[in-house]
């Protein structure tokens, strides 16, 4: 069966023509026709088939490749101590077989005493760019998130700085939480898109194990957590050196108000950890949402969820990562299964999760499905997205 393909329109009204432009490459629009009766406009004479030659060829796609996002490398680091889930139990003080039989974890992984955020993102970034042939010097922008790194210099400026990348490389610190690695994704498109970057190097790094520690926290929430990272090279697909491998197609984001007051976390006026956990609620919203996500996404991109590859998305526990796939009617190995041996990850879920799909995936690209993300963020921040071959 032939892939579908998507048809756009758009409108110009009172654009200046140079957002025209750059609405064209956010799409990745090729080939640009013109359906008006009358094609010329006396108001807007940048939009007239008698438009200055220059303007005609700025009007043109064709005359100006839009670059995609392709995917050119990837790598995960996680915590070097593994913690099973009866000795998490003893630790939080709950009932045997709270987390094993009733949540699905078999056990977590955990940073070590010499290890934290930025070394296990730097181990991250280090195997994405092995396996992407690329060196320090040929990065414009450094993308970095974390939902447990606390301080400053920020996580994006220490990795910078221990990766010793060039003057000019550009570093944004991106938020999110669970949802802050498709936040980097989106944002790297955008900037390859724009011709503002030919390489791109997006790094999560989550280490819980401290701050969510036995007697911070409740067990049931505490015990969930993992350390770990992942990281991507993104490449320009008009650099000689860009392999076709996956790129990054349609994403989307939203809030979704209801039981956005199921989780909250933050710290109080003594410096402890101030939680808000409605577990029950929080995982029927979470689920419901990351099936809307991946529905949506099949209806927008026309890609359908049963010839995927596989599905990189958040996982608050192992049992409702179950519960997912039967709701998609979707086999459970579909989701690598992150949480069931590593534990939540935050952001880096995803991403570990991601680089074990791609790991799977044959060398040639028409025996390549699509690869479906979805996440779930605190106060119901959600966003998806798709990997295309």
């Amino acid at each position: 069966m032939d892939e579908p393909h998507l048809l756009y329109t758009i409108g110009h009204s009172n654009t200046e023509l140079p957002a025209f432009l750059a609405l064209l490459r956010q799409f990745e629009i090729a080939l640009l026709a013109d359906v008006r009766s009358r094609p010329r406009s006396f108001r807007f004479p940048q939009f007239s088939s008698q438009a200055q030659p220059g303007e005609q060829r700025a009007l043109s796609p064709t005359d100006r490749p839009v670059a995609r996002a392709m995917l050119a490398g990837w790598g995960t680091a996680l915590g070097a101590r593994r913690v099973a889930a009866e000795a998490l139990e003893r630790e939080y003080g709950l009932p045997e077989g709270t987390l094993r039989e009733r949540a699905g974890i078999e056990s977590v992984v955990r940073a070590s005493e010499h290890e934290d955020e930025l070394t296990l993102a730097f181990a991250a970034a280090q195997g994405a760019m092995h396996g992407a042939e690329a060196d320090a010097g040929e990065f414009d922008w450094l993308l970095a998130t974390s939902e447990s790194f606390i301080g400053h210099p920020s996580l994006g400026a220490r990795l910078y700085s221990r990766l010793l990348l060039r003057d000019s490389c550009g570093v944004l610190d991106v938020g999110g939480a669970c949802v802050g690695l498709l936040n980097c994704f989106f944002t790297a498109k955008a900037l390859l898109a724009a011709g503002l970057a030919q390489r791109i190097l997006v790094v999560s790094a989550d280490v819980h194990s401290r701050a969510l520690a036995a007697g911070r926290v409740p067990g049931e929430f505490g015990g969930l957590f993992g350390d770990g990272a992942s990281a991507f090279v993104l490449s320009d697909s008009g650099r000689e050196d860009s392999l076709p491998f996956y790129q990054l197609g349609e994403f989307q984001f939203g809030c979704a108000g209801t039981s956005a007051s199921a989780l909250a976390v933050g710290m109080d006026r003594e410096g402890q950890v101030a939680l808000t956990f409605e577990g029950e609620a929080l995982a029927r919203a979470a689920v419901g949402r990351l099936g809307r996500i991946i529905e949506d996404l099949e209806l927008r991109t026309g890609l359908q969820r049963q010839a995927a590859a596989g599905f990189a998305t958040h996982q608050p526990n192992p049992r409702l990562v179950e519960l997912l796939a039967r709701q998609l009617d979707l086999p459970a190995d579909m989701f690598p299964p992150v949480a069931k041996t590593c534990g939540k990850l935050g952001a880096s879920t995803c991403g570990v999760a991601l680089s074990r799909v791609l790991e799977s995936q044959p060398d040639k690209p028409p025996q390549r499905g699509p690869i479906f993300l979805a996440a779930v963020g605190p106060g119901m921040l959600w966003g998806g997205g798709v990997l295309v071959a």
